[in-house]
């Protein structure tokens, strides 16, 4: 389930997730980048990150995570519940006050940012009796401690806003003529506020609108729909999704359960 944020931190969710299955155990999972950051509660039973039980290394309860530049792979050992604040590419940077390609592929517990507090918080959560509960329980959190936050610069704001305008398909040059500076300074502008190269946020944006259609669509051949998402080939289509995901979109669709768009049980 997806639901919207509060207008009050629209500058800093883009949305909710909320992830509930009570079904087998021992799921395996896969999560791969699409381009956001987030804060993430777990008020079921614990996932492990890695696949491998022989060395234990349970996720927090409550973690905030950055962009990721390889997939990952998580085993539920029972019940899922996990609500995802889904944070915008450039808002865990600013919020943290870290350079964003120092959060690449990080995991942050929550409570070594905010102390028992986070404890507390999750614990509000695992008690709510529902979804719109426990959303209410996190924007009141975020409301109370964000109030003076502001996004990344309006550099990064606007670079981010026109790639996902174009779903990933929009040259640099492009780009820079919009900004009006240097590809130089775009670059840094990307490291330091989303943690990507441009080009890669913009394959990682174009990937995901490919497989926005795909769901939609379902084809039994999408070679038209990787025209439709400003790739030149099928081959280059599946190189960059293999880079990112680790899987083609025919493995994509193949999948016993989409959990979400970029988070799927996964046959190994």
């Amino acid at each position: 389930m997806q639901l919207c944020p509060t207008a009050a931190l629209a500058h800093l969710i883009k949305h909710y997730l909320v992830i509930d299955m009570d079904e087998i155990p021992n799921r395996n999972l896969r999560m791969f980048s699409d381009g956001n950051t987030g804060m993430v509660f777990n008020y079921k039973d614990p996932i492990l990150l890695g696949q491998d039980e022989t060395s234990v290394n349970f996720l927090p309860p409550s973690f905030l995570y950055g962009s990721f530049h390889h997939y990952q792979d998580l085993k539920a050992t029972g019940r899922i519940g996990l609500l995802v604040a889904v944070f915008h590419p450039f808002a865990l940077s600013s919020m943290l006050k870290v350079q964003a390609n120092h959060l690449i592929d990080q995991v942050i517990n929550l409570e070594a940012v905010y102390d028992q507090e986070a404890n507390d918080l999750t614990a509000q959560i695992r008690l709510a009796q529902d979804s719109y509960a426990k959303i209410a329980v996190v924007e009141k959190f975020l409301l109370q401690k964000l109030s003076g936050f502001k996004p990344a610069n309006n550099n990064a704001f606007h670079a981010v806003r026109l790639i996902q305008q174009h779903h990933g398909d929009l040259p640099v040059n492009v780009l820079l003529s919009s900004l009006q500076i240097s590809e130089r300074k775009l670059e840094r502008i990307f490291q330091d506020h989303v943690g990507y190269s441009p080009k890669r946020f913009a394959g990682i944006t174009k990937i995901q609108y490919f497989l926005r259609l795909l769901r939609q669509n379902r084809p039994s051949n999408y070679t038209g729909l990787v025209y439709d998402a400003g790739f030149y080939d099928q081959a280059h289509l599946i190189r960059t999704m293999r880079s990112i995901s680790g899987i083609t979109p025919g493995e994509y669709l193949g999948q016993p359960h989409l959990l979400a768009a970029n988070f799927l049980e996964i046959s190994l």
